[in-house]
């Protein structure tokens, strides 16, 4: 298995939360990905005994998490205070990024929605064991996939 690491800033709300996690605010996330497969063989190629070159891992990660999510928002489509606010500030500046999901916007859900992204994006016979989303140094939620992931 090879891991790697990625981190972002981003802005949610938690609607309905008990605490004050019902506020517009943000984290510093970290994101592991964990990858398994068989060890390259010697090919004379250039991720020749390794599971996944950590460059490769890293490209898709950027690409794909780091490079939509970092410094932007993400909101759940069916929180009306987030739908009105962002409604109100992309008028004003429509370059904002926003991202409106279909979940609300907890680390259990962005590790199984990140899982769900990466997953597409590796070529077998390598494939995606689990995702970690830290949202404190000491918070995080793990998604291990399903069975026949």
């Amino acid at each position: 298995m090879a891991t790697k690491v990625i981190e972002f800033d981003m802005g949610h709300r938690v609607p309905n939360h008990k605490s004050k996690c019902h506020n517009f605010h943000g984290h510093r996330y970290k994101v592991e990905a964990y990858v398994k497969g068989p060890v390259q063989k010697d090919r004379g190629q250039s991720d020749a005994g390794m599971v996944m070159d950590f460059g490769d891992i890293k490209v898709i990660m950027m690409k794909y998490i780091h490079d939509v999510y970092d410094h932007g928002a993400m909101y759940y489509v069916l929180d009306p205070i987030a739908q009105e606010s962002m409604k109100t500030a992309k008028a004003l500046d429509p370059d904002l990024n926003i991202n409106m999901v279909d979940f609300i916007p907890t680390a259990e859900n962005l590790a199984k929605h990140f899982y769900e992204i990466i997953k597409q994006k590796l070529q077998p016979p390598t494939k995606l064991s689990a995702i970690r989303v830290y949202e404190t140094p000491n918070s995080w939620a793990d998604y291990w996939g399903e069975k026949n992931d």
